[in-house]
């Protein structure tokens, strides 16, 4: 199987918050002291490719030369490839050959039914937010990332076994909602934001269960 960068046509592009949210959430933040995170801005090389995997149902893959046997999370970290080009991704007894670029990061999804996608990220916040990228690896058509705080939605209307993204102003601590219409199939609490950095979401499950994960998008180690 070979996949491309093209952009897969369910995802949802980055989205802008809404006037309210914005002020809402400025009101919220805190001073920026030493809560820089710098994934986006502080690579070891900015030459290189950046590449993670987001999988509804997966515990093994490799990327590159990175092998990870621990994915229970769903989210693994970036791995940079020092020479882009096309490079081996193998998710359980699947094998594809994708192609990245220099300075690009990737994140290649693994639906429930085990297609795959490799989506170019958009990482074009500036140095006072955090990236927030959200995907739908869920049995729902769509769904939204809600705000309670802000009473506002931050990203709307993700597909199934797609990503939407936004920029939220950082450092701030969040709690987030993961809606089907006017429903919280799921929630997070407590998400640390920070500048120049940026979390991960994933809402997976099926049949009325779900659950969402998070984790920081950070180089794999």
């Amino acid at each position: 199987m070979t996949t491309t960068s093209t952009p897969i046509p369910a995802r949802s592009p980055a989205l802008t918050l809404t006037l309210a949210l914005a002020l809402c959430l400025a009101s919220l933040a805190a001073p920026a002291l030493a809560q820089d995170s710098g994934l986006y801005a502080d690579v070891p090389d900015p030459n290189a490719s950046f590449v993670r995997i987001v999988a509804a149902n997966l515990t093994n893959a490799v990327v590159d030369t990175k092998t990870f046997d621990q994915l229970d999370s769903g989210i693994s970290g970036y791995v940079m490839v020092s020479q882009p080009g096309d490079i081996k991704v193998v998710t359980g007894l699947d094998e594809a050959t994708v192609t990245v670029e220099p300075g690009k990061y990737y994140t290649y999804i693994v639906a429930k039914d085990g297609s795959a996608n490799l989506v170019t990220e958009d990482t074009t916040s500036n140095p006072a937010q955090a990236m927030v990228s959200v995907f739908n690896l869920s049995d729902l058509p769509v769904v939204d990332l809600y705000v309670p705080a802000a009473k506002a939605v931050a990203v709307t209307g993700v597909p199934m076994d797609g990503t939407g993204s936004v920029a939220l102003k950082a450092p701030l601590t969040l709690d987030f909602e993961l809606r089907s219409g006017d429903k919280v199939v799921a929630t997070l609490t407590a998400v640390d934001l920070q500048r120049r950095g940026g979390v991960a979401i994933l809402l997976r499950g099926s049949g009325g269960t779900y659950e969402a994960v998070m984790a920081e998008s950070t180089l794999a180690r």
